[in-house]
């Protein structure tokens, strides 16, 4: 690894889940970035969104722990959302496969509430069980639907990338929700000429 090669660490979310009594709640999510303090924050935030302050429509993860941390710290936090969507609005809204991705999204928040932990959230047991549980709801989109979804973590992605580009050698924290890791990790870790993924603890 050379001076200018960038380590990146890849930050599960839960969105609501984290107001749900779990070890892995606001506060944790929190202290994890306050105590990774990273040089850079990556966040599911758009840029005329953060820029302007107008968390009243963001994550609650980004308005309640990740913006904080930020104001009271050095971290810099660099919107990468390209639009507002999460996962549930490029999903249908009625008919059997809106029913279906609902059945796959209590089956997640199921086994975050099992996994409990940061620790276990953002590990590879979990790590698998959200992979398979997010591909059996993405099954349930159309073509449509599945090319939109794709191309949205496709855009945070790029953007990730072009923040590696303009500064490079920075540790880089990129906090998304969980259902985007697994879509986000080979996009990234196909740089591995000037970009290195690690774990959390080895950021």
């Amino acid at each position: 690894m050379t001076e200018t090669t960038t380590r990146l660490a890849l930050l599960g979310t839960m969105s609501e889940m984290h107001r749900e009594p779990v070890a892995y709640d606001l506060a944790r999510l929190a202290g994890i970035v306050a105590e990774l303090a990273p040089d850079l924050l990556c966040a599911e935030i758009t840029r005329p969104m953060w820029e302007a302050g107008d968390l009243a429509t963001a994550a609650v993860e980004v308005r309640e722990a990740l913006a904080p941390v930020v104001a009271a710290t050095d971290v810099v936090l660099v919107p990468v959302a390209p639009s507002p969507e999460s996962f549930a609005d490029f999903s249908p809204k009625r008919g059997l496969r809106s029913e279906m991705v609902r059945t796959f999204d209590r089956l997640l928040r199921w086994g975050q509430r099992q996994a409990n932990t940061a620790e276990a959230v953002n590990g590879p047991l979990f790590g698998a069980f959200c992979h398979t549980v997010c591909y059996l709801a993405e099954r349930s989109l159309t073509e449509e639907e599945r090319a939109a979804w794709n191309a949205h973590n496709e855009a945070i992605a790029v953007n990730v990338l072009n923040v590696v580009r303009r500064d490079p050698g920075r540790r880089v924290l990129v906090a998304v929700q969980c259902q985007r890791i697994h879509k986000l990790l080979p996009l990234l870790g196909s740089n591995g000429d000037f970009l290195q993924i690690v774990p959390l603890q080895e950021l």
